[in-house]
């Protein structure tokens, strides 16, 4: 039973995590929105100091999330192979984890490298 409660445990992990990955893409769509307004010459939500910091925490965000994620994958693998269980679901779950944590450092190291002022790219809100 000792492995049922932490897989529960585990899995409300996820919930979780799953949760502030909604947040962070509802954020992303807000910031989508405001630099086509950009774009468009109008008012914007956010200055372009305020898009870069809350995209770079965002991004932040999204990286802890992917990363949290693979070790939820790598946990569950390792539970059901405590349990006998075909692993192969699991370890295609282990390898687009990996997969996602690359792509997440490369978006983060994008945003890191950007500039806050008026110079800031269209490349700042790339979705995962």
């Amino acid at each position: 039973m000792k492995n049922r409660e932490y897989e529960i445990n585990i899995l409300n992990i996820q919930l979780i995590t799953s949760l502030i990955v909604i947040i962070t893409v509802a954020v992303s769509l807000i910031l989508t929105y405001n630099q086509k307004l950009d774009i468009e010459n109008k008012k914007t939500i956010f200055n372009k100091k305020q898009t870069h910091n809350i995209s770079y925490i965002n991004r932040l965000i999204i990286l802890i999330t992917a990363i949290i994620f693979l070790i939820i994958n790598y946990k569950l693998y390792q539970i059901s192979k405590k349990e006998g269980e075909d692993l192969k679901v699991y370890y295609l779950q282990i390898i687009a984890s990996i997969l996602s944590t690359i792509a997440s450092i490369i978006v983060f190291y994008v945003v890191s490298i950007e500039p806050t002022g008026d110079e800031i790219s269209d490349i700042e809100n790339p979705v995962i």
